[in-house]
């Protein structure tokens, strides 16, 4: 008589994502951490071991939703066919309007971390360290071929600066959509437009305007 087949697991990828939306979903009902990764772990039905093969911790797990989050942004942006063609400052523009339509569909989460006594926005926070390095570098790609084409000045006593700046200015736009109360979030997409502008004209040339109309933005938007 054959022997009967052995249960199949689950798979990895599939415990890492019930693992981060499990985790999600606790700290929308319950506003903290799971009391323990045993609680959790047999609340989701894994074993510890499951969930340390993924993770050493619940603030790696927490991380690992803004870089999912990142990854499938630019994973997006990069696989559509116009990309290659963009400025640099339009592909910027089209990161910051893809990630915060992606947000929009986590805003509670999101919304409770911005705000939660863990998390300081414009110190940063470890749940966003790994973003910050990821961002970085992959704005320093973009900056790098623009350099290349001549669509951004080469400045050598700022070129180094210039992916905090930017990684600064990000932090700035979440703030921005965390308090923004217009329909569609229609104030966050021209924060994005009129910020970008801003900063890149201060890269390229004739900053004057530029700064003036996002100066004037923010001042009518306190």
């Amino acid at each position: 008589m054959a022997a009967a087949p052995k249960k199949t697991s689950k798979k990895v990828e599939d415990i890492r994502t019930m693992i981060v939306e499990k985790y999600q979903e606790n700290l929308l009902l319950e506003g903290k951490n799971p009391a323990s990764v045993f609680a959790f772990c047999k609340d989701l039905e894994i074993s510890e071991a499951d969930f340390y093969a993924h993770f050493n911790d619940f603030g790696q797990v927490a991380a690992a939703f803004w870089m999912e989050l990142f990854h499938k942004n630019i994973s997006a942006l990069e696989g559509s066919a116009e990309w290659e063609d963009f400025r640099t400052r339009e592909k910027l523009l089209s990161f910051y309007f893809s990630f915060f339509e992606q947000l929009k569909s986590n805003r509670s989460y999101v919304l409770l971390v911005l705000d939660s006594k863990m998390f300081n926005l414009k110190k940063g926070s470890s749940d966003l360290s790994e973003l910050k390095a990821a961002f970085k570098k992959w704005l320093n790609q973009i900056l790098i071929e623009g350099r290349s084409r001549e669509e951004i000045a080469g400045r050598s006593k700022f070129n180094d600066i210039y992916d905090d700046l930017f990684w600064y200015q990000f932090l700035f736009l979440m703030d921005f959509w965390r308090k923004d109360k217009s329909l569609g979030f229609e104030s966050t997409d021209e924060a994005i437009e009129k910020s970008v502008n801003f900063s890149f004209d201060l890269i390229e040339k004739n900053a004057i305007d530029s700064a003036f109309d996002f100066g004037k933005f923010i001042f009518q938007n306190r």
